[in-house]
């Protein structure tokens, strides 16, 4: 079985070695390697066109692309999944790294499991590659991977309502990422692929070991600030049965207020008062809905003040 293992990159060559090295240390033999890079304003980082051109013809199965103009975050992941060819595949930043046994072990688990994806626990490092224990540990408690356990995935609609799906050590049928796309407008966007993968039937599988390692440091894809509002706005969109609209709601209505704040700041006063008159916005905080309601009057310049 063939897997894909896409990066996308923009400006870190550093990272990005290490990134593609942990690839080509993998003992799973069957993989390709697609990096797709971003250009800044002023053109390519050219050391890292230069270098990716070198390892074309140096490493088997390795495929570059180069994008005509900034595509983003998300946008670059849906190239990505377009230039790959895997059965499976695995979308993972340039700055993360995936330990040798992650895909000889998920595939296991896929083989075995007949699964649409399968995803590990993992670790969080800090920009020196250093493994950050406390934070790991206090992050995989707070995304419910600790506790899950490993195997098939009973209830995968709660489990990616929990958030426990993390992207950079989750290996997916690509022909679901062609069907489900990742909404260019958010940061964070693979939250709702997996949602409605989940929701429509999709099967997961979880490997309780951590196999991959997410880098936390401040020039980190995400650092500049999420695009919750627009995440809430198509996570509300999505139907889930009703015995899960409690969990939905807890999700939401945790989320619904510094969304509407964002909503304002960004100057989409309709989308913040369309949260404001949603269910989910949370009923022991009817008292900030009413100051958010009196901002939302306001000018630009006055909102941009306060909030």
């Amino acid at each position: 079985m063939l897997i894909s293992i896409c990066i996308p990159t923009y400006s870190r060559l550093d990272y990005l070695k290490q990134s593609v090295q942990s690839c080509l240390d993998q003992t799973y033999p069957n993989i390709e390697i697609c990096v797709s890079q971003d250009p800044k304003k002023d053109g390519p980082d050219r050391e890292i066109m230069e270098w990716c051109q070198q390892q074309m013809l140096q490493v088997p199965l390795f495929t570059y692309n180069l994008n005509t103009e900034n595509l983003g975050l998300a946008g670059n992941w849906n190239e990505c999944v377009q230039i790959a060819s895997g059965k499976y595949m695995i979308i993972i930043g340039d700055d993360d790294i995936l330990l040798p046994d992650f895909i000889q072990s998920l595939v296991t688990e896929l083989e075995a499991g007949q699964a649409d994806v399968a995803f590990s626990n993992q670790y969080f490092i800090d920009e020196k590659g250093e493994v950050l224990h406390a934070y790991t540990d206090e992050a995989n408690a707070t995304y419910h991977r600790n506790d899950l356990p490993h195997g098939r995935v009973a209830d995968a609609v709660a489990t990616v309502l929990n958030n426990s799906v993390p992207m950079s050590a989750a290996l997916i049928r690509r022909d679901l990422l062609l069907k489900y796309n990742f909404d260019t407008s958010l940061n964070t966007p693979e939250f709702e692929v997996f949602l409605r993968i989940a929701v429509n039937g999709g099967s997961f599988i979880y490997h309780s070991e951590k196999l991959a390692c997410y880098r936390v440091h401040p020039l980190a894809a995400t650092s500049g600030g999420l695009t919750i509002d627009k995440l809430l706005r198509n996570v509300i969109s999505i139907e889930v049965p009703s015995r899960y609209q409690k969990q939905k709601y807890d999700f939401v209505s945790s989320k619904l207020i510094p969304g509407i704040n964002m909503s304002l700041r960004r100057g989409d006063k309709t989308l913040a008062m369309a949260f404001m008159k949603s269910p989910y916005y949370p009923k022991n905080k009817m008292h900030i809905r009413l100051a958010q309601a009196m901002i939302s009057t306001l000018p630009a310049w006055a909102i941009q003040k306060i909030l």
